[in-house]
């Protein structure tokens, strides 16, 4: 599916992937983390390397655990697994 968060609920996933702003990100993570399978794979981009400290406090508050990040020019892109 493509569109918002909301569309993720009453579903489970093994990869979710977003590429929105960090507030909105910030917002969503909750969602993505109950829609996703124990051992599945959340990807967040669309934000900046500044962002980092907190999108990961929030995804390690939901426990998902940080396992790879690629960075080009400003722009950074997470992978968090869901244990």
């Amino acid at each position: 599916f493509e569109g918002a968060a909301e569309l993720l609920e009453g579903r489970n996933y093994d990869v979710i992937i977003a590429n929105i702003n960090r507030n909105i990100l910030l917002e969503d993570i909750p969602a993505y983390n109950k829609s996703l399978n124990s051992g599945g794979e959340l990807y967040l981009s669309g934000f900046y390397s500044k962002d980092i400290p907190a999108i990961r406090k929030e995804c390690e508050k939901q426990g998902l655990e940080s396992s790879d990040y690629i960075e080009r020019e400003d722009w950074v892109a997470l992978r968090f697994t869901k244990n």
